[in-house]
């Protein structure tokens, strides 16, 4: 911790040293601060602006305003361009200690003898493949225009159409990989599970006004992104008014037929004169009644007792999937402009996604396979086979989803100019939590069923009933055991940040150098709460708990599908029973921990003519407590206590990065980036822990306390970029 104060106090020094170099400099020069649009109004972020000569330039932000500062007196030439648009130029006179006001309206490029035809995607593409240009940083940004255009429900789906992305996917859907980081606006994204990493799934794909995938770090970013980082940026309102409608349904015919549909809307507007108030509104909601038909062979190496093996599947679990995901969430910001290049925001997310469903599991298995009926092994009973044939039985299970997750984010903050210098400040605080489980009921069907086996067709093996006995009838199944969750698992966060940046100029180049802190303080809890029930409710029979529905076309007719029972029937009746609560892993699966980060970086960007370099240091403090339960068991194996397992870890890292471009011309830029991240355990994987040997349950083996290591990946990367 004096490691971060010493570098804090030796930063702000500097800085002020800065300060006060750039103010007696800015008594005698002047500022150029403008904004860009188009044709219509409509802002243009991402935008060029250069001054000749003296090449200085500057971008223009998310309301297509910029600012140009510590300009020496003179004439010069303004240059704006902008990605799909024709250049934009202007002469102007800058005198000492002003500023001199540019409004650059681009058109749309033109070419000689081509005809295009245009539509409201482009614009976004366009901005987009800005972004990526002028950006110091290697970046791919994905924006609400081609979201939107493709059937995506979540930002998941989205992100995974993106090149060079790994998408990790979950019940069809995407979710996101490990080992990369969640922003929203620049702010962390806490994750609902007992991980670090957010399932891009929860979030809908029509809250965000473009998905940044950011392959490198600077200095200015969070250091927990070795895979990269997801930044979600929200929608803003604009000068013009802006209204969208949108609505979707669908029809797939597997499992008895299954529906799904969307609908979105957004709304925004700034109001007044000067157009300084702004607010906007937009919600989401979609639907998916998903169905799977999954037939999982298990193929092995299957001993026979001839002593040959037989190679081939020794059971194929056929499984009917019904799934009612709901996602829906809104969002929402308000914005004054205080000036031209200085305004405060308040802006929020909310999303909620319900992953219910029921998944039906008929699973077969041989327990020994024979190929003699005389063999003594056979007690199955077959009476004309031939070939290779095993004895086996079959169970049942059905699995009760029914968990819910949910991300609620709100930032507040402000950006302010002071002569050449921009402070901008931000607190967020944000919650995500999950509830629900998935519970399950196994049944045992009938025993001593002589299998025989079928791999004719590799892709769809078979196993014929070859003595009649009657796979699926439901009275031949009785109830074993299952269980009930109910999990909890929330994560609190709050963070904090400020930075100051500051223009100079280094023989004739134009620099920016920033500083800036942030404070994150998290705390992650997980409270467990599984019922057992087993068969000493007496075993009871199949039939008392039949659901409803039926596949009658299973795998396209291939295979038959049994009977399928309701989760719901069985909790009604074992819920008047006394439970049996899994404290044996309800307990040691507990935790409550808090950690908070403290960061600090300084980062200077220079201008050398076609080069531009970026480097910087940031280091972040991390402190942890980590809170859970020390359990004992006796020589059965059986809970007999619990008590608390409490431990602390601190530790700190130093992260240097360097961005490099060179501008061949416009269009082709070369990149080389070098810079350090690090992978923080995952919350369940820091908790405290002991093992005990249970004949003597008295006498720890191992007081192991599960520690935040800490691995950290430099990475180095160069690419070409054509845009």
């Amino acid at each position: 911790m004096r490691v971060l104060l010493r570098f804090v106090f030796a930063s702000f020094l500097l800085c002020n040293v800065l300060w006060v170099t750039g103010v007696a400099a800015q008594g005698r020069r002047g500022t150029v601060t403008g904004r860009v649009t188009d044709a219509s109004q409509g802002v243009l972020p991402g935008a060029r602006i250069e001054l000749q000569p003296g090449g200085l330039s500057a971008q223009s932000d998310a309301n297509g305003e910029f600012s140009v500062k510590d300009v020496n007196p003179g004439r010069y030439t303004v240059t704006v361009s902008h990605e799909g648009f024709g250049l934009y130029t202007t002469d102007i006179t800058v005198t000492a200690n002003s500023s001199t006001p540019v409004d650059a309206v681009l058109q749309i490029g033109t070419h000689n003898e081509v005809v295009t035809v245009t539509g409201d995607r482009q614009g976004g593409e366009v901005e987009a493949l800005t972004i990526e240009r002028t950006a110091d940083n290697i970046v791919q940004v994905l924006p609400a225009d081609v979201i939107t255009s493709l059937p995506n429900t979540n930002i998941a789906d989205a992100v995974g159409r993106m090149p060079s992305v790994s998408l990790e996917r979950d019940e069809g859907e995407g979710t996101e990989p490990r080992l990369s980081n969640v922003t929203i606006d620049g702010i962390h994204v806490p994750s609902p599970e007992g991980v670090r990493t957010v399932k891009l799934d929860v979030i809908p794909a029509d809250l965000v006004s473009s998905v940044e995938i950011n392959k490198t770090l600077s200095a200015n970013q969070d250091a927990d992104a070795i895979g990269g980082s997801v930044n979600l940026v929200t929608r803003a309102p604009a000068n013009q008014p802006y209204v969208s409608l949108l609505g979707m349904g669908g029809y797939t015919p597997i499992t008895g037929g299954r529906k799904l549909y969307q609908i979105a809307g957004t709304a925004g507007q700034r109001f007044g004169a000067d157009k300084k108030f702004g607010a906007l509104f937009g919600f989401s909601y979609d639907y998916n009644s998903r169905g799977i038909d999954d037939l999982e062979p298990a193929p092995a190496v299957n001993p026979l007792p001839n002593g040959n093996n037989f190679l081939g599947p020794s059971t194929a679990d056929l499984r009917n999937y019904h799934y009612d995901r709901r996602r829906y969430g809104f969002d929402g910001e308000l914005d004054y402009k205080l000036s031209d290049m200085a305004s405060v925001y308040i802006r929020g997310l909310f999303s909620h996604f319900n992953d219910f469903g029921e998944d039906w599991i008929y699973s077969p298995g041989i327990d020994n396979f024979i190929t003699d009926t005389a063999d003594p092994n056979n007690t199955c009973g077959i009476t004309d086979v031939s070939g290779v044939q095993g004895c086996g039985s079959i169970s049942f299970t059905d699995v009760y989803r029914k968990p819910s997750q949910q991300i609620v984010s709100v930032q507040a903050g402000a950006r302010h100019f002071f002569g050449g210098t921009v402070l901008n400040y931000e607190a967020a605080l944000s919650q995500a939590s999950y509830t629900g489980g998935f519970g399950f009921a196994r049944y045992f069907g009938p025993g001593g069923i002589a299998f025989g086996v079928d791999t004719k067709n590799p892709f769809t093996p078979k196993f014929p009933v070859l003595n009649g006995v009657s796979l699926y009838d439901p009275t031949t199944y009785s109830f074993g055991f299952g269980d009930n969750e109910n999990d909890g698992i929330s994560e609190r966060d709050a963070v904090g940040d400020i930075s100051l940046s500051k223009p100079y100029k280094v023989g004739g180049h134009f620099s920016t150098f920033e500083i800036g802190l942030k404070g994150w303080d998290a705390r992650k809890t997980s409270l467990l709460d599984r019922m057992n029930f087993d068969s000493s409710f007496g075993g009871l029979p199949m039939t008392q708990f039949l659901g409803a529905y039926r596949d009658n076309n299973y795998y396209f007719g291939q295979y038959q599908f049994g009977p399928t029972t309701s989760f719901s029937k069985l909790l009604s009746t074992v819920s008047a029973l006394p439970l049996q609560p899994n404290v044996g892993f309800n307990l040691p699966n507990d935790f409550d921990i808090s950690e908070r980060i403290w960061a600090g970086y300084v980062m200077d960007t220079i201008d050398l003519g076609r080069f531009r370099l970026q480097g910087g240091v940031r280091i972040e403090s991390t402190s942890d407590d980590l809170k859970a339960n020390s359990v004992n068991y006796d020589t059965n194996g059986d809970f007999q206590s619990a008590s608390p397992l409490v431990t602390t870890h601190s530790y700190i890292n130093v992260f240097p990065s360097v961005q490099a471009q060179y501008r061949f011309n416009t269009d082709t830029v070369l990149r080389a980036a070098y810079g350090a991240g690090i992978a923080r355990p995952n919350f369940q994987d820091q908790a405290p822990f002991q093992s005990y040997d249970q004949s003597n349950p008295n006498v720890p083996v191992t007081r192991a306390i599960r520690t935040c290591f800490r691995p950290t990946l430099r990475t180095s990367t160069c690419c070409w970029s054509i845009t």
